[in-house]
């Protein structure tokens, strides 16, 4: 079978879809199924083309056994403006397309969603093609643009966004979904039922394992043996307010054994680096991402591990860097609203705690409560749980079978 595969990204980004899109692909291979990948040039989690890549149009490329097509791609200065952003978004749509027909026949299609214009790009190839079109949603394009404040709910943008959204939902053969949140906001809008097939994102548990705490590691980020190290490990975007745990830093900072660390990269991280020097604070540290290969050890290295989303995010998105946090089997304080899926599930299965979305003093009293008592058991919790519900050798399977359903439906 020849699966096409439309995402925004792709290896060797590390950070954002790209890996759980490699790995799905590499998955297909290994099936049997000859996988084309058509993607942008990386630039997460900088937003700038990355070094050997830029000044290109296409290229094409072979990671891992999988053939990569890679196509043009605007990257905005400032992606935090929305017509920049929904301009970056067309340009791989558009270019994408020509990559699509580019790229030889099509036993099925899977697009992989933000952007939502590639549901678009996915029909025309599907029609070309005369291929089915599985819609795979990580994010739910409007709508978290508008609960981080993107896209206003009275403009004209958010208007076209919905027709947009309608448009590909009805012309998608199936839609994938991450978690029931998505499912439940699929279907008030009127998504049949049985279009929806829920598919969680996975891990690869065999790299991911609980590993010792890198004390080298802990050193650079000014925390002793006995510190107690909150870190935040990934991508800095809008949506998660990360503004809240420099002002618990501000509210520990009396605290001699409280420590934070802020590990990645964004739009936000100059602002975040700019309080932090107002505020005088000496208790929190600043690291670029680590490689890939030693996040393990990383992770391994906090003494819990922070999520952070702004008050109005709530069934919109459902952070993957919370399956790397519990499968590092370490306790999650998540400053996010309860009725929020990420609150939702870290309540359910006990993996963490949850404190109010920005509000700083919520979260060191969260902080100060974990030192007292509960932190190794709501890491082994968190473990149990990625190994039962989203390890790669669950999901994957799943995933695969799907594809495959629908191309011998269609034949």
């Amino acid at each position: 079978m020849r699966i096409l595969v439309l995402g925004m990204n792709y290896l060797p980004e590390s950070a954002s879809i790209g890996p759980y899109t490699a790995d799905l692909a590499q998955f297909l291979a290994t099936r049997g199924h000859d996988v084309q990948i058509v993607t942008s040039f990386p630039m997460a989690p900088q937003w700038r083309i990355w070094d050997g890549y830029r000044g290109e149009w296409w290229r094409r490329e072979v990671i891992n056994g999988v053939r990569v097509l890679r196509t043009y791609v605007y990257v905005p200065a400032d992606p935090r403006r929305a017509l920049k952003r929904v301009l970056y978004d067309i340009s791989f749509s558009l270019s994408g397309l020509a990559g699509t027909i580019a790229s030889g026949r099509a036993d099925v299609i899977l697009a992989i969603s933000p952007p939502l214009q590639l549901g678009v790009t996915a029909w025309l190839a599907g029609l070309f093609k005369r291929a089915p079109v599985f819609l795979h949603l990580q994010d739910l394009v409007p709508d978290a643009a508008v609960a981080t404040g993107l896209i206003d709910e009275r403009s004209t943008m958010l208007r076209l966004a919905r027709q947009l959204e309608r448009f590909v939902y009805r012309r998608a053969a199936r839609i994938g979904v991450i978690c029931e949140g998505f499912r439940t906001n699929l279907l008030a809008k009127a998504v049949a039922s049985e279009k929806i097939t829920l598919l969680p994102n996975y891990i690869d548990l065999a790299f991911m394992r609980p590993s010792a705490r890198d004390e080298g590691l802990r050193a650079r980020l000014g925390a002793g043996s006995d510190d107690f190290l909150v870190m935040y490990s990934g991508s800095i975007a809008l949506k998660q307010g990360l503004e809240v745990l420099v002002d618990t830093a501000d509210r520990l900072r009396d605290d001699p054994r409280v420590k934070f660390a802020i590990v990645g990269e964004g739009p936000p991280l100059e602002a975040l680096k700019e309080k932090t020097r107002a505020l005088g604070l000496g208790n929190v540290a600043f690291l670029p991402f680590q490689p890939r290969e030693t996040l393990p050890r990383q992770l391994a290295s906090a003494d819990a591990l922070v999520i952070t989303q702004r008050p109005t995010v709530r069934d919109v998105v459902f952070p993957g860097k919370l399956l790397y946090y519990m499968a590092a089997a370490r306790p999650i304080l998540a400053a996010v609203s309860e009725d929020s899926e990420t609150g939702r599930f870290i309540n359910a299965t006990g993996v963490g705690m949850v404190a109010r979305p920005e509000r700083p003093d919520d979260l060191a009293a969260a902080i100060t409560a974990l030192r007292q008592g509960g932190a190794a058991e709501m890491g082994r919790r968190g473990r149990a749980q990625v190994e039962s519900q989203f390890a790669g050798t669950v999901v994957l399977p799943a995933f695969a079978a799907v594809l495959e359903q629908m191309a011998a439906r269609h034949a």
